[in-house]
């Protein structure tokens, strides 16, 4: 899914996308900056056509553990891929 705006000025973000995705091996790739920059859209444009998993993590609450953060991660596991 892209968006309906022009998705401009990101072609060398884009291609080391690419680069990293033609490896033999797995890559964790962590994408961070400021709010409002485009870290989302960067990551819909690199994978439209692709087959991707979306995980998301709980909300800080003072009730939340690094152990529940964790459980939850592996229950979306187990949900998206059958794995256990």
């Amino acid at each position: 899914m892209t968006s309906e705006t022009p998705f401009y000025g990101r072609e060398d973000e884009l291609n080391r996308l690419a680069g990293l995705l033609k490896k033999k091996t797995s890559s964790l790739v962590v994408i961070k900056g400021r709010r409002r920059i485009g870290k989302s859209r960067l990551i819909l444009e690199f994978s439209n056509g692709l087959k991707t998993f979306t995980f998301t993590g709980l909300p800080p609450t003072k009730n939340t553990t690094a152990q529940t953060q964790r459980e939850y991660f592996v229950q979306q596991m187990e949900r998206l891929l059958g794995l256990r």
